[in-house]
């Protein structure tokens, strides 16, 4: 109990409202639009509360326009005007993506281009949450109604768009609450053709998730930590968890059941969510023949809910090697699940590693250690990091990538596609 409430003031002005958060435009702003806009947003006030002279804050030493370009909003292709008509590579087909809690549109940015490069006559969008993008104290005043309402604005966005007949919802984390409920919205559009969900979102891990929106009236932050990410958040407020809670307490029930396709991809050891309760909710509410999941399996181990169209993906041997490049993989992290081991900002040899459980007040020592530990490199989910077996002396990161990821992008490409046999995708 006492760790679910660990937090700490801050006088520092990135952990106080901006006065300038990302919103929900009017349903009549084009999404080009939306998308520069947000982008300039978010630029203002990191170059206000974030930049001092020319130093970056941030691991990799972004600017403040990169920084804006790899958490707003976004378009592929950029200019939906110049976008190719052929059939064959999937000028039928809009995605839209939709990110997790704390996180930015960039944790979907590698699936974004792996569809892209599958089907480059698709329209693929990508919606920021409000609340999200700018810094990390605009997260105290969000509400989760509004995380809807851009939802629907981006689902709205493809409906003027003949071109468009298959709309495939791409949820990650809390995405994939926002789009299970999109779904079920009486305005939802008939174009939605399906889903995919990623480290589905239906329940919190923690069992204590409920007293967060009761904490959040006298404490801002469950916990607080340095500010060095370029792609989200890494602090999280009581009230980031109060408003997951109240939009997803009521997932699990009847009237959510989804009659489209869907495909998910689940990670066993997720120390984010509670992985059992989406895989029951895969078995139970999910109607429709054509349903894939992908399981990774971990190093915990419970009873779990059955039935067919379940891939169990073992875990990999320990030791990796990418591009030649030798690397320790222990099971997959929530935060990994889309992400490609090629990623320059959070892959193999990525710019940025999660090295957030080795910080302490007043010393950076440790965690200096692990972000320069480059011979015995460890990603992992939180539960290795009580595991010496595993560890072997060694420091261990939080995944940023998957492992698996070219065959989980393969599976996405083939379950969007309704000539494509999801047997292809369940043989490993």
């Amino acid at each position: 109990m006492a760790s679910f409430l660990l937090g700490c003031d801050s006088d520092q002005p990135w952990m106080s409202a901006s006065g300038s958060a990302a919103g929900v435009p009017k349903s009549t702003v084009a999404f080009e639009r939306y998308v520069s806009e947000s982008r300039d947003n978010i630029e203002r006030v990191l170059a206000k509360l974030r930049y001092r002279g020319e130093e970056s804050p941030f691991v990799g030493g972004y600017s403040a326009r990169e920084v804006a370009n790899m958490r707003g909003p976004f378009q592929l292709p950029m200019r939906e005007k110049n976008r190719c008509t052929a059939l064959e590579r999937g000028a039928a087909k809009g995605f839209l993506l939709i990110h997790g809690l704390t996180d930015s549109p960039y944790l979907l940015r590698n699936l974004a281009a792996s569809i892209a490069q599958a089907y480059p006559c698709a329209l693929i969008r990508a919606v920021l949450l409000p609340g999200h993008g700018t810094v990390v104290g605009d997260t105290l005043q969000m509400k989760y109604q509004d995380w809807m309402a851009i939802t629907a604005y981006g689902v709205a966005s493809f409906d003027p768009i003949k071109s468009i007949e298959e709309l495939y919802l791409v949820g990650f984390s809390t995405g994939t609450a926002l789009a299970i409920k999109q779904l079920q919205q009486q305005e939802a559009s008939h174009k939605i053709k399906g889903l995919v969900l990623l480290s589905t979102a239906l329940q919190a891990k923690s069992e204590f998730a409920w007293l967060t929106q009761y904490i959040k009236v006298f404490k801002d932050w469950l916990g607080e930590k340095v500010e060095r990410d370029a792609a989200r958040y890494s602090s999280f407020s009581t009230n980031s968890g109060a408003q997951f809670y109240q939009l997803t307490q009521d997932l699990f029930d009847p009237q959510y059941r989804v009659d489209v396709p869907v495909f998910m991809a689940l990670s066993a050891d997720d120390a984010t969510i509670n992985p059992s309760v989406a895989r029951e909710f895969y078995c139970r509410y999910l109607s429709h023949q054509r349903k894939l999941m992908y399981w990774y399996e971990g190093f915990d181990q419970e009873s779990l809910a059955q039935c067919a169209g379940i891939v169990e993906i073992q875990r990999p041997a320990l030791a990796q090697t990418y591009q030649g490049v030798d690397y320790k993989f222990a099971n997959v992290a929530h935060t990994a699940i889309a992400g490609d081991p090629a990623d320059q900002h959070y892959g193999v040899s990525g710019v940025y590693r999660d090295c957030k459980a080795y910080e302490s007040s007043g010393d950076d020592s440790q965690w200096q250690q692990c972000i320069k530990d480059t011979e015995n490199r460890l990603f992992a989910e939180k539960n290795v990091a009580d595991m010496s077996d595993i560890l072997a002396g060694g420091m261990w990161r939080r995944g940023t990538f998957n492992q698996d990821y070219q065959n989980l992008a393969r599976a996405v490409i083939c379950f969007v596609d309704q000539n494509c046999a999801l047997k292809s995708v369940m043989k490993r």
